[in-house]
């Protein structure tokens, strides 16, 4: 049942990001692909989905701890920050996903290829990334300015409109939106990830199994960055 929810969202998440990202639908053998926040839950599904295709996989890491776990993984690793590796890969990936907007997208979207794809994702991740960032470790709940107004969500929101209507070689994922227009290809793509977890191709990442009781201390949890895999609500055990 675990393994189930986490295909439901996080790693059909993943899959569409690889699909909006490639080029006339060919496999990604050999294709270099970076993701930002690539321990985030959604970046390491899309590690995981990118590795069974052949891919060069490299991921923006916050800490030294992340950075080994990834380099397990075979994936090329580097610091949080793109000040410390845009440089290196500017106009050279295949195909960026963006968990993070750290910079409204810019640093992913210089380090797309011309013939590359930046696909920009949403959700927790990016925003809890956007506010450390821009705004302090101390900013969790949410900021604003002198006047009241929430600025990290007025930021989110024109860098999602950037992203959508005014970069070239861009896709913003939007799962729902993708579920509702076409639900039937929304069931074979699920049932393609659940063929690969039966076959044993692909085994989803579960941090943790909780009861409903425990639902607000793991959000709090997920806001700070660290939950290696997904966090999964089960149905109690009692009667």
């Amino acid at each position: 049942a675990a393994e189930a929810a986490c295909l439901v969202d996080v790693y059909m998440s993943a899959y569409k990001a690889l699909q909006l990202g490639r080029k006339d639908g060919l496999p990604l053998t050999g294709k270099k692909i970076l993701v930002t926040d690539g321990f985030s839950p959604i970046g390491q599904a899309v590690v995981a989905l990118a590795k069974l295709e052949g891919a060069n996989i490299y991921a923006t890491t916050s800490d030294s701890n992340e950075h080994e776990y990834m380099s397990s993984l075979g994936v090329k690793c580097f610091p949080f920050s793109p000040s410390k590796w845009l440089h290196k890969v500017a106009g050279l990936m295949d195909i960026v996903i963006d968990n993070t907007c750290v910079d409204s997208y810019e640093s992913s979207w210089e380090a797309v290829s011309s013939e590359g794809m930046l696909v920009c994702t949403t959700g927790m991740n990016s925003s809890y990334n956007f506010r450390r960032d821009e705004f302090g470790e101390g900013c969790v709940g949410g900021c604003a300015d002198a006047f009241g107004v929430n600025v990290l969500k007025y930021r989110s929101k024109w860098a999602a409109m950037k992203a959508k209507y005014l970069m070239s070689n861009t896709k913003f994922l939007d799962l729902t939106e993708s579920i509702t227009s076409d639900p039937k290809a929304y069931q074979q793509q699920l049932k393609y990830l659940s063929f690969l977890v039966e076959s044993g191709a692909l085994v989803p990442k579960i941090a943790e199994r909780i009861q409903i009781e425990e639902v607000p201390d793991a959000h709090r949890y997920l806001e700070t960055g660290k939950s290696n895999g997904t966090i999964v609500c089960v149905p109690s055990d009692k009667s």
